[in-house]
């Protein structure tokens, strides 16, 4: 198993999670996303955020750090306003799910033995949303985290959005498009 200690160097805004269950759930999950998919300490910083653009430069840990923190800047700017109009809005879910979003890519994505990485042999099958939910199902995060991560891309368009998912699938729309893309749809 990956190493507690390890994740929270490489991901501090796991000490962000208050509910130190909820902390401890969502480091199994993308521990275990690491192991189902041949990712280690050694090679992780190899994994994409995508395939799908030749020349992306974007890592996934720079991809899931930048949606993390964006998403905390975010929240915690409008707190006042959550709190002022009784909005129920569950930071610890916020965080954990901006960590765990795009976990499934760990098993979309297989390292290839030279540094890279390629598609695995599902991929097909399981788009990285799905996978992800099924990982997090399984290191018994809530079904509120489990739904943000099965609805966090285009398989969310047409499904039911908590106030968080919504939140985080936006912000992560929004960096994958700029970081990825160029914003070149604008």
């Amino acid at each position: 198993m990956v190493d507690r200690n390890y994740l929270e160097q490489v991901f501090s805004a796991f000490l962000e999670i208050e509910d130190k269950e909820l902390r401890e759930r969502s480091e199994k999950a993308m521990a275990m996303a690491m192991e189902q998919g041949g990712w280690n300490e050694a090679n992780l910083a190899g994994a994409p955020v995508t395939l799908s653009w030749k020349g992306c430069d974007v890592s996934w840990i720079e991809h899931v750090t930048d949606v993390t923190q964006m998403c905390i800047l975010e929240f915690d700017q409008m707190k006042k306003y959550y709190l002022r109009h009784g909005i129920p809005f569950d930071r610890d879910v916020v965080v954990a799910g901006a960590l765990l979003h795009d976990i499934g890519k760990l098993t979309e994505f297989v390292p290839d033995g030279k540094g890279g990485a390629v598609h695995s042999e599902n991929f097909q099958l399981m788009r990285h949303p799905l996978s992800g939910a099924l990982i997090a199902g399984k290191a018994g995060l809530p079904d509120n985290v489990v739904h943000l991560i099965a609805t966090h891309s285009f398989e969310g368009e047409r499904s039911y959005q908590t106030l968080e998912s919504d939140f985080v699938r936006t912000v992560d729309i929004f960096v994958f498009n700029c970081s990825v893309k160029g914003l070149e749809k604008y």
